[in-house]
């Protein structure tokens, strides 16, 4: 199969890691990239480092807790992304996810599926244009639990049977295509960067069997009903020093947090 990674060009670590991990363990499909440019960002100079520092220390209540732990995190997933040569792939370029350049490097490689690998939210222009399917892997159980830091909050509100990774078809509307392959996790793990390493080490393996059944064929969509949906954020500073001075523990219940009836549609296979 032709199989297209829609990425930016500076990946999060876990998409280096789904991507390079498909690679290497599906060596048989016909890769290729395409990325958005990144716009140069000026490097701190030794000022505003030092302010950075500074801050850090006068101020260690926890509020940097949570981004010290997030590179923590990072640099225990790189050691588990194998070396990939980018240049043995053929690699298109774009100025902003789902404009024209997009179009026309997906229209001229004719992918079979388009892996959403950390380009942004894709419009329809862009998501149709893959002969089988163009996909995701969000890591929670969706549609149940969609948006960003799925293991976060389900852990801060108690909602642990909800950690656990996806992999769907795109549709219009954010984590509620139809799912290709599913799985809770199971960890006996207790803090956040641990069962968050746990599960996105799952995820990498989840997105492979995901693509094994398209390549297989022969499926149809049914609807499991409509189940409740929570949308999450980014969650700060604020919700991680609770979670973390309560041991991770649950802080609140899920029932203080506002919900939408979403359809849950899985794919059939024949």
């Amino acid at each position: 199969m032709n199989i297209c990674f829609y990425t930016a060009d500076e990946p999060s670590v876990a998409s280096l890691l789904n991507m390079s991990y498909l690679i290497q363990n599906r060596p048989g499909h016909n890769y290729t990239f395409l990325k958005i440019k990144s716009q140069p960002k000026a490097k701190p100079g030794l000022v505003d480092r030092l302010k950075k520092v500074y801050g850090e220390w006068r101020f260690d209540d926890g509020r940097f807790d949570f981004g010290r732990d997030l590179i923590a995190l990072d640099k225990r997933l790189k050691k588990e992304i194998p070396l990939i040569d980018n240049k043995d792939f053929k690699t298109g370029y774009a100025s902003a996810v789902n404009d024209e350049l997009s179009e026309q490097f997906l229209k001229e490689i004719q992918p079979d599926i388009i892996i959403q690998a950390g380009a942004g939210i894709l419009e329809q222009n862009i998501f149709n244009l893959a002969a089988k399917a163009t996909i995701n892997l969000h890591h929670g159980i969706s549609p149940e639990i969609r948006g960003i830091e799925s293991t976060f909050w389900c852990m801060y509100y108690g909602i642990k049977d909800k950690i656990g990774v996806t992999c769907h078809f795109i549709d219009a509307t954010l984590d509620t295509g139809a799912i290709i392959k599913q799985q809770a996790l199971n960890s006996k793990s207790t803090t956040f960067i641990d069962i968050q390493y746990e599960n996105i080490m799952l995820g990498r393996e989840i997105l492979a069997q995901g693509v094994d059944m398209l390549d297989a064929g022969g499926y149809n969509t049914s609807s499991l009903g409509e189940v409740p949906s929570y949308y999450f954020g980014l969650p700060g500073s604020a919700p991680y020093i609770e979670l973390k001075k309560n041991n991770f523990a649950v802080v609140k219940d899920i029932s203080e947090k506002a919900f939408k009836m979403k359809e849950k549609r899985v794919l059939a296979f024949l």
